[in-house]
């Protein structure tokens, strides 16, 4: 076997770090799977100008040690390469998570629609704060096993810390390829994502603790609240 037989490009395009080819005007002239979840969640016009403000003054590539947030994705360091005036490469590495043991007993969790608990949720946050709220449903998500009562007081939580917002809105749909595993199982994600001008951090505690009884990922930035939540069928 000689090492020309090999399939880089399946073994770039495999790899978990996010690693994005741009041409001189920062359009995009390849991706991997990582990096099409990465652009997900921020812009590629952000990630080339990341590139050309650290690219090397000569042909060749360097490595910055640098904390890189993108909402959930969290990243320790970066890599930009080049040796040609046409394009650039940056990759990003992410920041190993610490080991969390989860478990869960599907058989005590009841299938639920958790589409007319949000509603349920929202129309109490609605009598209760005279607030704008818009958010984009996937109707026709199937019913996912879960604590009902413990997965109610959450939504009730996270929306009550955007009482003082001026408008509110958002999405709840399944994720395509992203997985919350769970017992040495992967689950589907199913993922809420609540945004508001103006979010009340004071109640995050609970928030964290609750979504944790739940085995819901939440993540909490000052203006948005996105809650991943494992399928359960």
């Amino acid at each position: 076997m000689s090492i020309e037989s090999i399939d880089w490009q399946f073994i770039l395009e495999s790899d978990i770090s996010p690693l994005i080819v741009f041409d001189h005007k920062g359009h995009i002239l390849w991706l991997n799977e990582a990096a099409e979840i990465l652009l997900g969640y921020t812009d590629h016009k952000e990630l080339f100008k990341l590139a050309l403000t650290h690219a090397p003054k000569d042909f060749g590539h360097q490595t910055i040690l640098r904390e890189l947030h993108y909402r959930q994705l969290n990243f320790y360091a970066f890599q930009v390469a080049y040796n040609s005036e046409e394009w650039i490469a940056l990759r990003l590495y992410y920041r190993p998570k610490a080991h969390e043991e989860r478990h869960i007993d599907p058989d005590r969790l009841l299938p639920t629609n958790l589409n007319l608990l949000l509603e349920a949720a929202i129309g109490i946050f609605r009598m209760e704060y005279d607030r704008p709220l818009s958010l984009l449903v996937d109707q026709e998500l199937p019913e996912s096993r879960i604590d009902q009562n413990g997965f109610s007081k959450l939504l009730r939580k996270v929306l009550e810390s955007f009482r003082e917002s001026e408008r509110i809105d958002g999405s709840f749909k399944m994720t395509l390829g992203e997985f919350i595993r769970i017992d040495a199982k992967r689950y589907p994600v199913l993922r809420l994502i609540l945004r508001g001008d103006h979010r009340l951090i004071e109640g995050d505690p609970d928030i964290e603790r609750l979504a944790d009884s739940l085995q819901i990922s939440a993540f909490l930035e000052p203006d948005s609240v996105t809650l991943d939540i494992p399928f359960i069928r």
